[in-house]
């Protein structure tokens, strides 16, 4: 017995070592292992140009995947694919069925290689988009008074349907709350907007106007002259 205990303690940091690498090396090998599954899985149709998708069916596809067991698992769990369409048959809405081809299934992991996919056709209802220009306004919050505003690009173009066409007539940036701002500045924003904008982007400047840059001169000789003058009007 004595013995036996003897062969557990003796040099039992490197046993423990040697238990904790052969742990790693298993969790390793067993993520990197590549395997094959069929999973069904939900996917979104990338319209094509000026389209936007506005129903499809079915809602699901079974597609049979090869690669590495942990994103297959991953995929499962969180799994969505896109399908990008090839241009409308026809300049119209309406429903088209669309053969799909593998190289049109963009899976989430570029190590996942797709074995076939089922069914072969989807539906999709496609309706066609008009692109319209119309002004870009900034949302910000806390702006000084005197502070002028300069967006660049000023306008953006937007894809919607034409029977919306007249009830968009701007878009706007992103709430920015500007209070705590030092002037001048250069932000960056995105725009909102439920429809696919161009570019989605654009570069807010905010400098003093003609009331602030008096008031900073102003301010700036008082401070030499040792005077004190009211800035009022």
């Amino acid at each position: 017995m004595k013995n036996v205990y003897k062969l557990i303690i003796d040099n039992i940091h490197y046993k423990l070592l040697a238990l904790v690498f052969a742990v790693l090396l298993w969790f390793l090998a067993t993520n990197k292992e590549t395997t094959e599954a069929v999973i069904t899985i939900n996917y979104v149709p990338v319209s094509p140009g000026d389209y936007q998708v506005v129903d499809y069916t079915p809602k699901k596809l079974r597609i049979k995947v090869e690669g590495y067991r942990r994103e297959i698992i991953q995929l499962k769990e969180e799994g969505k694919v896109r399908i990008i369409l090839p241009p409308a048959p026809a300049e119209e809405n309406g429903w088209f069925t669309f053969k799909i081809k593998k190289e049109m299934v963009k899976l989430p992991f570029t190590t996942l290689k797709l074995k076939s996919v089922e069914p072969k056709r989807i539906k999709v209802k496609l309706e066609k988009l008009i692109r319209k220009a119309v002004p870009v306004k900034a949302e910000l919050i806390g702006l000084k008074k005197g502070v002028s505003v300069k967006v660049i690009p000023n306008y953006a173009v937007v894809s919607l349907p034409e029977e919306l066409s007249g009830a968009v007539i701007s878009v706007k940036t992103e709430s920015i709350d500007v209070s705590d701002v030092k002037i001048p500045a250069v932000l960056e924003a995105k725009l909102r907007s439920n429809y696919r904008v161009e570019p989605n982007r654009v570069e807010i400047t905010l400098e003093a106007g003609n009331e602030g840059k008096e008031k900073t001169v102003r301010n700036r000789w008082n401070q030499r002259s040792g005077k004190q003058v009211s800035t009022n009007p």
